[in-house]
């Protein structure tokens, strides 16, 4: 599990002797950027620090946007600056090749939208172009030991009602963005593209070829990049249909926390996973009786990725939370609701989730086979202070080896 916050370290440290590398930034100062690998339910960490700098005036910090086989997507910005001001750097492991970070060139090219908004907010400066994490994604491609790599970013807000993105790539060893404007995106015939297309929540590579940006409530856009990247093919999937609204909430009820997310299910497919609160009835949706205020069901759903033939979301599993309490093992960790749920990279039945407990201010991670129903791993997640860090806690799905 790899966590997207960096952690600064000092000139003398390194996590892993094999997985140093450095780049040049600027004015002599070197980035130099170290893993420290853990196995799950412990986090891997990214360490960095700015050689021959004053760390603690400087103020840099840096995060992960995205991550894919050994290659993650570094942001790197000092805290007094504004907050467009940003680098970013791509960091290979070294999986099967020495470990090595570059700095990627700016992305500095302005839609007319763009530019007219940045104008309107101060920001004129087209070398400051922000990778945000919800709309850029990385893509290893090819063989680990000489593969290049993909960083992609694609923009829906200007363009979604008319059914078209804003698509810039940027390949290994390029100084230069390539940029492709008005993208069609290919829909299923009837469907409402004004509806279904929100703005991008998250990133998702899947295999060497695919990659997908996924909205916050009703978009999935797949992008095949198999072919020429210079033109690339988007296609938008409907989510599986959720029968209960995840913004409910009441005076008592709090908003689920991180309910649903999506992993990579082999190389051409994706799971979708949903925890979804019921009514002791049976019915779907919040309520507030003691015998629902927590119960739910974990679904999952399975899309297989193509561009030219119909596909549809098949349902795979559902699992009822009694069902998942009465399991050996859970005994003393909270009926509560999960949250955060990861998709394991080598089996995509095995889910990861979070149980917190506000109460008691602990936090376990357990980990579930879906299709199985047993609970494989409950381990009590040490330092876990308040629900505010169980819910800033962020993972990127990556296999860093």
């Amino acid at each position: 599990m790899l966590n997207k916050y960096g952690i600064r370290a000092d000139d003398t440290f390194f996590a892993e002797a094999d997985t140093v590398a450095s780049c040049p930034v600027f004015r002599g100062r070197h980035l130099r950027v170290s893993i420290g690998r853990a196995p799950p339910p412990a986090s891997t960490f990214i360490y960095y620090n700015l050689q021959y700098s004053a760390l603690g005036q400087d103020g840099y910090s840096s995060d992960i946007s995205a991550a894919h086989v050994d290659s993650v997507l570094l942001e790197m910005r000092n805290q007094g600056a504004p907050f467009y001001l940003k680098d970013h750097f791509v960091y290979i492991a070294g999986a099967g090749q020495l470990p090595s970070v570059s700095l990627l060139p700016a992305r500095d090219f302005l839609t007319k939208t763009e530019f007219v908004r940045d104008m309107e907010e101060g920001l004129v400066d087209p070398n400051g172009r922000i990778l945000l994490d919800e709309n850029t994604g990385i893509l290893r491609r090819g063989d680990n030991d000489d593969g290049e790599f993909l960083v992609v970013w694609m923009d829906l807000r200007s363009h979604s009602e008319h059914g078209m993105a804003n698509v810039c790539v940027l390949r290994s060893g390029s100084s230069q963005w390539e940029h492709n404007l008005l993208v069609p995106i290919v829909h299923e015939e009837g469907e409402d593209v004004v509806r279904s297309l929100s703005a991008a929540g998250m990133a998702l590579p899947v295999g060497d070829r695919f990659l997908c940006w996924v909205g916050s409530r009703h978009s999935f856009i797949l992008c095949d990049m198999a072919d020429d990247v210079s033109s690339p093919k988007l296609r938008h999937v409907p989510l599986p249909w959720l029968p209960w609204d995840p913004d409910y909430y009441t005076d008592d009820l709090l908003p689920l926390t991180d309910p649903h997310t999506m992993g990579a299910a082999g190389s051409s497919a994706v799971r979708f996973v949903g925890i979804e609160p019921r009514c002791c009835c049976g019915g779907f949706g919040r309520c507030s009786c003691p015998k629902s205020r927590h119960a739910f069901t974990v679904t999952t759903w399975t899309l297989t990725l193509t561009m030219d033939e119909p596909i549809e979301w098949v349902k795979d599993t559902v699992m009822d939370c009694e069902e998942l309490w009465a399991l050996p093992g859970y005994e003393g960790i909270p009926r509560v609701h999960l949250q955060s749920p990861m998709v394991c990279l080598d089996d995509p039945d095995v889910v990861w989730f979070k149980v917190v407990s506000c109460e008691e201010k602990k936090e376990w991670m357990i980990q579930v086979d879906t299709r199985r129903k047993a609970l494989l791993a409950a381990s009590l997640v040490q330092g876990t202070a308040s629900p505010w860090r169980s819910q800033s806690c962020d993972f990127r799905q990556a296999k860093l080896q």
